[in-house]
């Protein structure tokens, strides 16, 4: 630990975090819907394309193969990709939070050390 943490500059540091965590919130609250969208947009093109191809009599075994098409494939490509985001910044959340509870704990470690004292 750096002997230069003041009690003053772990509040500081945790104010900080309190803002990150806080601009993080409303980033995976976006991200969500920016996936949810995009899931739908999945979930239609699967479904629709269903159809098509079961409308022009395609087996219904190899159906789930030939959906997976150019368009729905860059869909499916797409809702990875923002899966991946969403999860990210969900680890970026407990990554704060963690950082914010190591500085609690220092912070009571240094308030046991000067009652000691």
């Amino acid at each position: 630990m750096k002997p230069d943490l003041t009690p003053g500059i772990i509040i500081e540091n945790m104010v900080e975090i309190i803002t990150e965590l806080s601009e993080k919130n409303d980033e995976y609250v976006n991200l969500s819907k920016d996936r949810a969208g995009i899931e739908r947009d999945y979930n239609l093109a699967v479904a629709k394309k269903t159809l098509e191809l079961k409308n022009l009599g395609y087996p219904i075994g190899i159906i789930k193969e030939v959906v997976k098409g150019e368009k729905v494939a860059e869909l499916k490509f797409s809702l990875d990709v923002a899966v991946t985001v969403e999860n990210a910044c969900l680890q970026a959340i407990k990554d704060l939070r963690s950082a914010c509870d190591v500085y609690r704990s220092i912070l009571a470690w240094k308030k046991a050390e000067m009652t000691a004292q």
